[in-house]
């Protein structure tokens, strides 16, 4: 388990060129861009949704990555939360790796729901690592679409277009230096919701009456 401590900050499309050519990102060590095929899973009732907890399996180029996150607290876009990933051989949810330690005692167990696709979120993700105030941070830039598929028919969908300032070592406090350095030049705002959440608003909207 580790514990995923990032800053998440709204852009502006017309700050991309600005961003990447930023001397910061220019000095970091670029991560080149990956294409992340997600989606996300819930019981039919929501309840992992009630207990603030997402399970999503991610296709990132050959690898299936099934991945837990449960509940944590996100302040002016800084979010804090525990978070456990596993390789899988194919694209099905192993609900046993599931059930071992931070599965919330609140839920029942893992292989007694019934598991349904409820969103997905695809992205390209971009990436630089730094070194700034003694912290090392990943600089991540997220372009895609929030996708939910209406029971009536139709498709719902939300814009992704955020950066993510993940902290990899160091204190949290150099997340919001950096985000206060990089917003002397660039339009950004704290961003308290997560791409769970929002896909979460998405399928609300599809069900709802009228």
């Amino acid at each position: 388990m580790a514990t995923e401590t990032e800053l998440k900050l709204q852009l502006n499309s017309a700050d991309l060129d600005r961003l990447r050519s930023h001397p910061l990102l220019k000095a970091a060590v670029a991560g080149g861009v990956k294409t992340l095929l997600n989606t996300y899973y819930d019981s039919p009732e929501l309840l992992l949704a009630q207990s603030k907890v997402a399970v999503r399996l991610r296709h990132q180029g050959n690898r299936i990555i099934q991945t837990l996150k449960t509940s944590g607290q996100s302040i002016n876009g800084l979010h804090q939360r525990g978070e456990w990933e596993w390789d899988l051989q194919q694209a099905e949810l192993d609900t046993g790796l599931l059930s071992g330690a931070g599965w919330p005692a609140s839920l029942p167990p893992a292989g007694e729901l019934d598991w349904v696709a409820v969103f997905t979120t695809d992205f390209e993700r971009e990436t630089w690592l730094l070194s700034y105030q003694g912290a090392e941070i990943e600089v991540a830039l997220d372009q895609g679409m929030i996708r939910c598929d209406c029971p009536e028919g139709g498709r719902l969908e939300d814009e992704i277009l955020e950066l993510e300032l993940e902290l990899k070592s160091g204190a949290a406090e150099a997340l919001l230096a950096l985000a206060e350095e990089l917003g002397q030049t660039l339009l950004l705002q704290p961003f308290d919701l997560s791409k769970a959440q929002r896909g979460y608003r998405l399928f609300h909207q599809c069900r709802k009456p009228g």
